[in-house]
């Protein structure tokens, strides 16, 4: 037995088949798969990490959207209020009292307090103009030179002025002297009325708009069409003597329409002499 051993053994260690499969081409083949395979894998793991980072980097973005808006939200918020006093350096200048439930598109009251001895405002043009916070809108509502005080006080104790502003929404009071600013204030307009202005006899016609304050020969509205229409206005010589613009506001919009602008070389005695009982008249 001992001696067969050797035989065995060599008999044993040649292959069984008779051709030699795993041959030369088929181990490329192996190797060949084997890093294909490997490839795949790496592709596959790129795409997944790539994909992986994209949602982290959109996650990112979106909570940092998410805070912007927060962010402006909040600071929408905290501007979007009425504030009615202005400090400099914890040191009040000025506040006012607007007519109270004033809504857009009507003439409403303002009463401002000024705390600074008359000499800072005397002989400086005092000029207050509107700003629509939502849209930017810019209304020039008053301007005039300071002559006098309030009647009955040292100083701008009582500075009253008169203004419409044609849009709802919290408007900013920019108040200058000089063309420098002052300072501000924020007041609430509520919303206009969009029914039709009442009727009103004056003279021999009967007109549409507000009784001794404005109106005009109602001779109808026609869309696309032109027209001319005879405007009439009561009032003192200062409120009638100045500039006479004309604008439109459609319901459910914010568009504000330049309907007629006087000329700025004759703005300051804009509109005609009385008519119809009106003190003062415009044909536009």
């Amino acid at each position: 037995m001992n001696d067969d051993k050797p035989v065995w053994a060599e008999l044993m260690a040649d292959s069984p088949f008779a051709d030699r499969h795993f041959t030369t081409v088929l181990e490329d083949n192996v190797i060949h798969s084997v890093r294909e395979t490997r490839q795949e894998h790496l592709r596959i793991y790129k795409v997944v990490a790539a994909a992986i980072a994209l949602a982290i980097l959109w996650l990112v973005i979106g909570l940092d959207a998410k805070m912007n808006n927060i962010n402006s939200s909040h600071e929408v918020n905290v501007k979007m209020v009425e504030r009615k006093a202005y400090y400099d350096h914890g040191r009040l200048l000025f506040s006012v009292a607007p007519q109270p439930n004033a809504r857009a598109g009507e003439t409403n009251g303002y009463m401002f307090h000024f705390e600074e001895p008359l000499g800072t405002y005397m002989g400086k043009t005092l000029t207050i103009q509107a700003v629509q916070l939502l849209t930017g809108t810019v209304e020039m509502v008053s301007s005039e030179v300071i002559a006098t005080p309030s009647p009955g006080y040292p100083g701008l104790e009582r500075y009253t002025v008169r203004f419409a502003l044609p849009l709802e929404g919290i408007w900013r009071l920019d108040v200058l002297l000089d063309d420098k600013t002052y300072g501000d204030v924020t007041v609430l307009m509520n919303k206009p009325s969009w029914e039709t202005s009442p009727l009103f006899q004056s003279g021999k016609y009967l007109m549409r708009g507000n009784e001794n304050q404005d109106g005009f020969i109602d001779a109808g509205f026609i869309a696309g069409k032109s027209q001319k229409y005879m405007w009439h206005f009561w009032g003192t010589e200062a409120q009638l003597n100045g500039p006479f613009e004309i604008k439109a506001v459609k319901e459910h919009s914010d568009t504000i329409i330049q309907i007629f602008s006087s000329n700025p070389l004759s703005s300051s005695n804009a509109l005609a002499s009385e008519l119809n009982g009106a003190d003062r008249s415009a044909q536009r």
